[in-house]
C-alpha cells in the first residue's frame, strides 16, 4: 500500500501509469521517483544537475525551470492525465471542526474566495502581494504570465477531482470508495458547481 503523505504529483503519477500499465502496476515507476521540496528540484532543474532529470512539479518552479533552463521541457501535463483543468491543491477541516467553528470556517472560506477572485481579476496587484509577503525573488513579468496563463485557475469548488479520487480507492489509498465528489466536500456554496 501507498505510503502516508504522498504528494499530489507522485497520485497523479500513480495515475498515469495505472492508465499506461494498468491498475495493478500503479506503483510501477515509483522506485524512481524520490519526494524533493520543490525549490529543491527546481534549483537542480534549473542547473542542469545529472542528479534529479525531471521534476513533476506545480507554479511558479515549473515555469521557472522552462524560463532558465533551455534543456528543459515538458513531459506530462496533468490536465492530459487528469482529463482537464484539475484542483491540484485542496484545503481541508473536519467536520467537527466546521460545526464547531463556524465563524472561523465560513470567515476562511470568504477570504479564500477574495483571494481567488483578486488574483483573477487584478494580477498585477496579486504578483505584488505575492512576492512582497513571500519576500520573493521571482521575476515579476514571469509571475504575471503564470497567473495569466489559462491552464493557471484560481477557484474555490473543486474541478474534475473524481476520477482520481476513484483512482485512489481502486488502488487502496483510500478506504471508502467515493460515489460522487460530494463524498468528499462539505455541502456548501463554495463548492457548488465542483466536480
Amino acid at each position: 500500500m501507498p505510503a502516508v503523505g504522498v504528494s499530489v504529483q507522485s497520485r497523479v503519477l500513480q495515475y498515469a501509469a495505472a492508465k499506461q500499465w494498468g491498475d495493478k502496476a500503479f506503483d510501477r515507476i515509483d522506485g524512481f521517483t524520490q519526494a524533493i521540496p520543490h525549490p529543491d528540484a527546481t534549483a537542480a532543474i534549473i542547473a542542469n544537475s545529472s542528479v534529479i532529470t525531471a521534476h513533476f512539479g506545480n507554479p511558479p518552479f515549473q515555469q521557472q525551470e522552462l524560463a532558465q533552463n533551455p534543456k528543459a521541457h515538458i513531459v506530462l501535463n496533468s490536465y492530459d492525465v487528469l482529463g482537464g483543468p484539475s484542483s491540484a491543491t485542496v484545503l481541508y477541516a473536519t467536520e467537527k471542526f466546521r460545526n464547531d467553528n463556524p465563524k472561523t470556517y465560513h470567515a476562511f472560506v470568504a477570504a479564500l474566495a477574495q483571494a481567488a477572485h483578486l488574483v483573477s481579476t487584478n494580477p498585477e496587484l496579486a504578483a505584488e502581494i505575492y512576492i512582497r509577503v513571500n519576500d520573493s525573488k521571482i521575476d515579476r513579468a514571469l509571475l504575471l504570465k503564470i497567473l495569466r496563463d489559462p491552464q493557471v485557475q484560481f477557484k474555490i469548488a473543486p474541478q474534475n477531482t473524481f476520477g482520481l479520487a476513484q483512482f485512489m480507492y481502486r488502488v487502496g489509498a483510500i478506504r471508502n470508495e467515493p460515489k460522487s465528489w460530494r463524498d468528499y466536500f462539505f455541502d456548501d456554496p463554495a463548492t457548488a458547481g465542483g466536480s
